[in-house]
């Protein structure tokens, strides 16, 4: 399976959007979010083709595309923001256990990653 990541946004995007106008609870939520896109990302690089690793590689997969989506919808206020982060503190939470089955350095960020997003996650989706 080749697996092909688009691009997030950029750091000059999530400023614009996040300066001035983002509460501590949205900041934090949105940093955790991009922090767990760089350790899902990390992981898969690490793990992809390896078949005792496939539902890692999805649940990876799963967090990259929704903390995109937070990191998106989170900022602009979105009505659906805190429903996703509700999403996200279950996902994230199957992620970081899913990923503290293996050894790997980078399935251990990953899963730490992912239980800090979880974390910011839930205060958003309050």
């Amino acid at each position: 399976m080749l697996l092909t990541l688009p691009e997030g946004p950029g750091e000059e995007e999530i400023e614009m959007a996040v300066t001035g106008t983002a509460s501590k609870e949205e900041t934090r939520c949105i940093d955790a979010c991009n922090t767990c896109i760089d350790a899902a990302n990390r992981c898969i690089a690490r793990h992809v083709g390896e078949s005792e690793m496939e539902r890692c590689l999805r649940l990876c997969l799963d967090c990259l595309d929704l903390c995109r989506a937070c990191v998106q919808l989170v900022p602009r206020g979105s009505d659906y923001a805190s429903r996703l982060c509700a999403l996200m503190v279950d996902l994230c939470t199957s992620c970081a256990e899913e990923c503290e089955r293996f050894d790997s350095d980078e399935c251990k960020a990953c899963a730490e990653a992912c239980r800090e997003c979880a974390e910011a996650c839930r205060a958003m989706a309050a």
